[in-house]
């Protein structure tokens, strides 16, 4: 080997370190991870090692011309780099390769300006060893920046709510792969440009990247207009859900206090008896009456105001609402304010309400019907619990799958879709179990 490949060999090493680097920062922020470097490190031997391999094959061993070698790298880089998020980041095939170009479309354009800067500023030395080391400088200096300020601007989110929709989720990777591409020969270009017009280079490249991001602010902001209004309506909800179970408990109170009054009559003629065993009798069957007409609405009131967060109570409520109506027994339990947790409110909404419906739906059918929830912080975790009695047997193996149901035809899309869901949150476990005739589902989530 002469030491001209040498030196090209070893410079594309670095670049591909570098560039995958900064390339798997800007997939964290567009997924909404915390940076995991053992991730990181997988993503850079699967997708960097592999892509930059057939890379260097391409640019500097075939007989292509450069802006086809680089072009072909550049597709086969996204191909590589979107198996590596379905694999490490739990995504499927459409979304990640969405989210490859769009981080494509950041690290391209982070490079191609330091790049024509560096070249620019440095155009008249003739060591290479320091225009790379002051490129790759520039190259990672600039690259956490911007990482930085998708994270502040909280990137990640724009990118959910433009991936929400199933139907049109081809369309937009094809449009973010054009994107892609574009930014793609923006860089290529940069070899054949005059150092006079760098300026209008680097504008060019920026309003493309600024146009990526209008074109997801647009987008995401009509879905984030839709939920606003979804917020609004959930809030009436709750206010109405809030008036009729105040009046339900003033209504119990006031025939409670009624016959109180009557059960102390009943009392007052056992004292003059000395007839002890049918006071303890009378106060034993008062404190289940209790129990059951005021204490549990208390109980579920106090339980209720720990939910801090008003899309999760509206829901919790129309539920309950939900099951007094079908006259099931509710168990609620929430022991600690919840504020937050590390999955988008509206997210575990929908898997929430599909774990309650298909709940109140299997305990209608038995003999005697409760739905049992638990909301419960621990050890850095949120974790919900519910369930509900099952008196036949449960297929576990089968009831995940789309159009599986056990309630007729034209059910069980509820729990494919809640997996579905939970695809987005690859640090979410999900645990199903059936003993004792007590179908459990749980949902954990970090904090």
């Amino acid at each position: 080997m002469n030491e001209v490949f040498l030196w090209m060999l070893a410079v594309h090493i670095m670049d591909v370190l570098i560039s995958y680097s900064i390339y798997g920062w800007y997939l964290f922020d567009i997924t909404g991870e915390r940076v995991q470097f053992q991730k990181l490190g997988k993503f850079i031997l699967f997708s960097g090692l592999s892509s930059g391999s057939i890379g260097f094959v391409l640019l500097y061993m075939s007989t292509l011309n450069d802006v086809a070698a680089y072009m072909i790298s550049s597709v086969i880089t996204l191909v590589f780099s979107a198996a590596a998020v379905t694999f490490l980041w739990r995504y499927d095939a459409w979304r990640a390769f969405t989210i490859s170009c769009v981080a494509g479309i950041f690290q391209v354009s982070c490079g191609a300006v330091i790049a024509s800067v560096v070249a620019h500023f440095l155009a008249q030395t003739e060591s290479l060893l320091l225009f790379y080391a002051v490129y790759f400088i520039c190259y990672l200096t600039v690259g956490a920046v911007v990482s930085l300020i998708l994270k502040k601007m909280h990137f990640s989110r724009l990118i959910r709510y433009f991936l929400e929709k199933e139907q049109t989720l081809w369309l937009r990777a094809a449009g973010a792969f054009v994107l892609e591409m574009m930014v793609e020969i923006f860089f290529v270009l940069r070899r054949q440009l005059h150092s006079e017009t760098i300026i209008t280079y680097n504008a060019g490249v920026v309003l493309l990247t600024v146009l990526l991001v209008m074109i997801l602010l647009y987008m995401s902001g009509k879905e984030e207009s839709r939920r606003k209004l979804e917020y609004q309506e959930s809030l009436f909800m709750q206010q109405q859900i809030y008036v009729k179970h105040l009046e339900q408990m003033q209504k119990e109170m006031r025939v409670f206090r009624h016959d109180y009054k009557n059960t102390l009559t009943g009392m007052y003629l056992y004292a003059k008896e000395g007839d002890a065993q049918k006071i303890q009798e009378v106060l034993e069957r008062l404190e289940i009456d209790f129990d059951q007409k005021i204490g549990e609405k208390i109980h579920a009131a106090t339980q209720i105001g720990n939910i801090c967060m008003p899309e999760m109570k509206s829901l919790v409520l129309s539920k309950l609402t939900k099951m007094n109506k079908n006259e099931i027994a509710c168990r609620l339990e929430v022991l600690y304010p919840i504020h937050s947790f590390g999955m988008d409110v509206w997210d575990y909404n929908q898997c929430l309400g599909i774990l309650l419906d298909n709940a109140i739906e299997a305990a209608i059918t038995q003999t005697e019907p409760y739905v049992e929830l638990q909301l419960v912080y621990e050890g850095g975790y949120f974790t919900t619990r519910v369930a509900n009695p099952w008196e036949q047997e449960a297929d576990l193996a089968h009831m995940w799958k789309e159009g599986y149901s056990t309630k007729g035809e034209q059910r069980g899309v509820g729990l494919s879709n809640y997996k579905r869901i939970l695809k987005r949150y690859p640090q979410a476990v999900s645990v199903t179990s059936c003993e004792n005739q007590v179908f459990v589902q749980e949902l954990t989530v970090p904090v």
